[in-house]
């Protein structure tokens, strides 16, 4: 029976022969950018990509200028973005294609730390399956599409920089490039810091060669600061970027599911009693950093004392990082995300591939991150549906004609495909994504000329709709303008039936607008109508989904515009678009 089972799970698993190979990273790297790309579509906070508005705004006046709470080699990879926006004229309206922009350096990373799971693989004697499901637990881990592409957060490039130091660190004659790529974590995220107990005791350990690693940490930190130093703005970054991140949200616990979640709730200061008889000093602050440096204090000397393999040094690493997050206060949600990422990069390190505690430590941090923010978008459903129909063709031809994949296998066998490879395709990708971006952004965004007003700018007397709330430059649900697979920056989104009315300048002449249902709306079927101091002007008929009107209007002698949608019976899903609605006064 027991052998059966066995056989049964490696037939299950046969495919893995196909996937981890000798030079075969190329396909986990491509999957890795194809999930990636498609997770981008996912909805981040709107309030989150504010603040990068924001940063990349500041940054296109100078580096000194910047005022987000980031540290600089993040900032400068900002500035860099700032640039790229001056260049192109890319609207910072389209989310897609901001978020394409800052999050260019964790998908680099996400290639980085696969690669680098990937290339300890190789050494170990483990069955094929146990290495598929290392390899999926770093390009198929939820936590990391949730926290990045849908979110947009940027955790995953700081601890990507930590696996690789402590590889380096662990060994003596590669210790101060280990240290040079710890301080660009630092740089990065000043969170790394949960993984100093570990690197002092491998300084403390190779004290001989210390001083490699200071120094090669000093050319690094002067580096990066040396823009903000020739700006005159080292102070102002340091600050921002260190010191008042520290002191930013002065909580036991901002949505993090820590040990003061179940003690003191969430949101509570954190100079509270944890109980109403306690004393003044046992509260979260100051008990919560005693647990805390106890807990780092052991690990630093175990890891000092015992000549840990790098597995070992790894799995402590990922045990502090989980403390950080479990006992110290104003911890966030995303906090526990570097024990996981830790833990993975851990497994492949060690002789004996211990999965349970990296698959247990991403669902700690997927639970976290879910209870904040979650994969929802509309656009996702199309690339969704390009990747089901991916899998469905090879898997129907391995299902169906066994014979003829392991041909194609044995043929795919025999191609080295070099490691850059999935590099070169993500530098592509972005080259003719964002290519198409800008030619639709040129063919679809409207600049205003002398005389002329987008309608939503003018006096606004009456606005009233059946559903939700109208937008500007939004759809009824928050979402970028898509009218007949077309993004458009200026409108407005409403929801039939809905009416706007506003006042006309008085020499106002002419009314151009093109309108349509919403591609976010599956199956919405409405009309269109205009109407000038009550009298109809135009109406655009019946209108569903991938259809789009525009209408030309003299408005000579008027003094209210009146936009009107009408359902046509059912309101369902009638998300009403009107895009480039501009009064002409000459």
């Amino acid at each position: 029976m027991k052998e059966k089972l066995i056989k049964h799970f490696k037939k299950a698993f046969s495919l893995t022969d196909f996937f981890v190979k000798r030079d075969t990273f190329a396909f986990w790297g491509i999957l890795i950018i194809a999930i990636n790309f498609v997770m981008l579509h996912g909805n981040g906070y709107s309030s989150d990509l504010s603040y990068w508005r924001n940063w990349i705004l500041d940054m296109q006046q100078s580096v000194g200028g910047f005022s987000g709470d980031y540290p600089p080699l993040y900032a400068l990879w900002l500035r860099a973005v700032s640039v790229i926006y001056n260049l192109t004229g890319f609207s910072l309206k389209m989310e897609y294609e901001l978020k394409q922009f800052c999050l260019f350096p964790v998908f680099v990373a996400h290639l980085s730390l696969a690669l680098f799971v990937w290339q300890r693989l190789q050494n170990r004697s483990w069955a094929p399956e146990i290495k598929t499901i290392v390899m999926l637990l770093v390009v198929a881990n939820p936590i990391l599409y949730l926290d990045g592409p849908v979110w947009g957060q940027v955790d995953l490039l700081p601890v990507a920089f930590c696996v690789w130091a402590l590889w380096y660190a662990a060994k003596p004659s590669t210790y101060g490039r280990g240290m040079a790529l710890f301080m660009l974590g630092l740089l990065t995220k000043f969170q790394m810091i949960m993984f100093l107990p570990i690197f002092a005791a491998l300084s403390l350990r190779y004290r001989k060669v210390m001083w490699r690693g200071l120094a090669s940490m000093a050319v690094v930190f002067l580096l990066v600061f040396l823009p903000f130093i020739l700006a005159g703005a080292f102070t102002k970054e340091f600050s921002q970027g260190y010191l008042r991140a520290v002191n930013s949200y002065p909580y036991a616990t901002m949505n993090a599911g820590n040990l003061w979640m179940v003690v003191s709730g969430n949101m509570t200061p954190q100079m509270r009693p944890i109980f109403e008889w306690a004393p003044a000093f046992m509260n979260p602050a100051l008990l919560g950093k005693i647990l805390f440096v106890i807990i780092s204090a052991t690990i630093m000397v175990i890891a000092f004392i015992r000549r840990l393999s790098i597995g070992r040094l790894m799995m402590l690493s990922s045990l502090n990082a989980l403390a950080f997050f479990m006992f110290l206060p104003c911890m966030h949600e995303r906090y526990v995300f570097p024990a996981a990422i830790m833990a993975i990069a851990g497994i492949a390190c060690q002789r004996r591939p211990a999965i349970i505690w990296a698959v247990l430590l991403s669902m700690v941090a997927y639970m976290n991150i879910a209870m904040v923010t979650s994969l929802r978008g509309n656009a996702l459903w199309f690339w969704i549906s390009v990747l089901g129909i991916a899998v469905t063709l090879p898997f129907a031809l391995y299902a169906l004609a066994p014979t003829v994949h392991g041909n194609l296998s044995k043929l795919y066998d025999k191609v080295a495909v070099p490691k850059f490879v999935p590099f070169a395709i993500l530098v592509l990708i972005y080259v003719a994504d964002l290519g198409s971006s800008y030619i639709q952004q040129a063919k679809t965004a409207y600049h205003l000329g002398e005389g002329e007003y987008f309608v939503y700018d003018l006096k606004l007397i009456h606005q009233w709709q059946g559903y939700g709330n109208m937008h500007i430059g939004k759809t009824v649900d928050g979402n970028p303008l898509h009218v007949d697979g077309l993004l458009y920056l200026s409108g407005i989104g409403t929801h039939a039936p809905s009416k706007q009315i506003y006042e006309l300048p008085e020499n106002a002449n002419r009314f151009t607008v093109t309108c349509g249902v919403d591609d976010e709306s599956g199956n919405g079927v409405l009309e269109f109508i205009v109407k000038l101091d009550g009298k109809e002007l135009w109406r655009s008929g019946r209108m569903e989904g991938r259809q789009s009107a525009s209408a030309d209007l003299d408005i000579r002698g008027g003094h209210e515009i009146i936009l009107e949608t009408d359902e046509l019976g059912d309101k369902g899903y009638d998300h009403a678009d009107w895009v480039n609605p501009v009064v002409y006064t000459k």
